[in-house]
This record gives C-alpha cells, sequence and structure tokens, in this order.
C-alpha cells in the first residue's frame, strides 16, 4: 500500500494576490493544494453539505500557517487586503478514492514545525504547466516540494487513530471484487463503458453488480465514471493544447455541450473558463 503512494506536482510558486483577484465561488477540484500566507486576510467558505441551502463555515487562513485543501473539497475563496501567498497544486495518487474522501474531507490545518514553515518562506523559483517553465527544470525545487508535500501527509495522518488510519487498506481489500471493472474504466474512459460489459469483467450478473460496486467504492458506476472522465478532461485541459471539442471525444462526453454541463457541475467552472482561469 505505502510503495503505491505517491504524489506529483503541477504547480508551485509565490505569489501576491488582491481581493478582486482572489475571488472564486463553489469551487470543486480533481487536484489538490497547499497553501501558505505570510499574513492573514483569505479565507475560505466551505459547504460541508455540497447543497445550495447548507450552512456556509467560513474558514480563515491564518498567516504562517500551512493548509491542504485536499481534492473534491467544494469551496468560494475570499480576501480583504493583498496578500503574499505560496501555493502548490498537487495530486495525491495510490490510494482507494474512498479512501481518500473519508481521510481527507475538508480543509487541514497541518500542525507543521517552524522548520517547515521556514522551508517554504525560503522557496524561491516555480515549477509549473506553463510551456516558459517547463523548459526551465529545476529538480532541486521539485525535490524540495516533494518533501514538503510528504512532509506534510505524515503529519497529518499521524493525528489520527489508529483504527482510521487502517481504512484504506481495508478499502483496498474491499474493493477486490470489483478491481477489474475498475480497471477497464480507468484504462477506456473514451470509450462507451456499459454495465453489463462492466458487470461481465467481474463475473457478476447486471443486478449484483451495480449493488457491489456501490458498496465497494461508495459510488455506483455510473458516478465513478463520469468523475474518472472529468478528472481526464481537466488533466487534458491543463496540459494540452487539444480543442475542447476534442477532449470531449476524447474522455468519453462526445459532446462539448455535455462535457461542458457535467464539467461546470463537478468544478464550478466550464472548460473554457477552466482552462482561462490563472487560479491559485
Amino acid at each position: 500500500m505505502l510503495d503505491n503512494l505517491h504524489v506529483r506536482v503541477f504547480m508551485a510558486k509565490w505569489v501576491k494576490i488582491k481581493p478582486s483577484y482572489w475571488v472564486y465561488h463553489n469551487v470543486q477540484d480533481i487536484y489538490w493544494r497547499l497553501y501558505l500566507n505570510k499574513t492573514g486576510g483569505a479565507f475560505l467558505e466551505i459547504n460541508r453539505k455540497d447543497c445550495d441551502d447548507s450552512p456556509v463555515e467560513t474558514y480563515p487562513l491564518e498567516g504562517g500557517k500551512t493548509y491542504f485543501i485536499p481534492a473534491g473539497v467544494r469551496f468560494s475563496t475570499g480576501l480583504d487586503r493583498e496578500v503574499d501567498h505560496f501555493f502548490v497544486h498537487f495530486d495525491v495518487l495510490g490510494m482507494p478514492d474512498l479512501a481518500m474522501r473519508t481521510l481527507f474531507n475538508g480543509p487541514i490545518c497541518l500542525p507543521a514545525p517552524d522548520w517547515m514553515q521556514q522551508t517554504i518562506l525560503n522557496l524561491t523559483g516555480e515549477v509549473g504547466t506553463d510551456q516558459e517553465i517547463q523548459n526551465k527544470v529545476d529538480l532541486t525545487l521539485e525535490s524540495q516540494v516533494k518533501a514538503l508535500l510528504y512532509q506534510g501527509l505524515s503529519l497529518y495522518l499521524s493525528t489520527l487513530p489508529p483504527e482510521q488510519l487502517a481504512q484504506p487498506l481495508q478499502m483496498a481489500i474491499a474493493q477486490k471484487p470489483v478491481l477489474p471493472a475498475v480497471s477497464f474504466i480507468n484504462n477506456h474512459l473514451a470509450q462507451p463503458l456499459l454495465n453489463p460489459e462492466l458487470a461481465r469483467l467481474c463475473q457478476m450478473n447486471e443486478d449484483y453488480f451495480i449493488h457491489r460496486f456501490k458498496e465497494c467504492m461508495g459510488q455506483t458506476p455510473g458516478e465513478y465514471i463520469r468523475e474518472r472522465r472529468v478528472k481526464l478532461a481537466a488533466q487534458k485541459l491543463l496540459f494540452t493544447t487539444d480543442s475542447i471539442e476534442q477532449i470531449a471525444a476524447n474522455s468519453g462526453f462526445g459532446s462539448r455541450f455535455y462535457l461542458s454541463r457535467v464539467f461546470a457541475k463537478n468544478t464550478g467552472l466550464t472548460p473554457a473558463a477552466y482552462r482561462k482561469a490563472s487560479r491559485v
């Protein structure tokens, strides 16, 4: 299990953010964030129940403290003054999705030691997805950023009780009956994916397969497929110059209209807005 757990860094840099710039509403992203601001003034608004009429919790980002915002957390941003802001966009791979949602279901203020925060404050340069940045490889910076992320994950996980930490392994074992379908889905997202086909891969009848998939994965097959397709489309929007029509076809949505509708519902932005936004 631990051998499979790793992080992939998309972008990391220091920026100055202003109140008029750092305004995003109802964002739910495919990737994680690490935040550290030199001063206070920034905050998130968290909708814990993922519906419009549930209470909104204001979550201040205190100056000098380090935070994780896990993938899938829905939030809005706000700022009441200019702030020096360090961010990392990254992904955590190798853990079952259900375990990820269980262990990391809201913003996390890391119990970061002073040396870790000082390391962030001392970082210079940037790791990113822009072509100009990609052409400049800074292995030292990339190594420092990855080390910080692993250290942050370790610090947070060390605060959890042993029975909660055992959940990822238990969930991984529980997923075995439907893993043939999961693997097929992940490798064939551009193709039509039908429950009877997926059920045959797991040697189950269709009704029992749908029941077992929901039991094992915490989602119906359709929900899992849509989530994977949105994640694939988001990666293509960030890391390729493919047209939105091409991305819709290559990620299994078929049309730009259908991709836009599902993507906006899942991330809070249309594909075009997601690609254009310089988001932190």
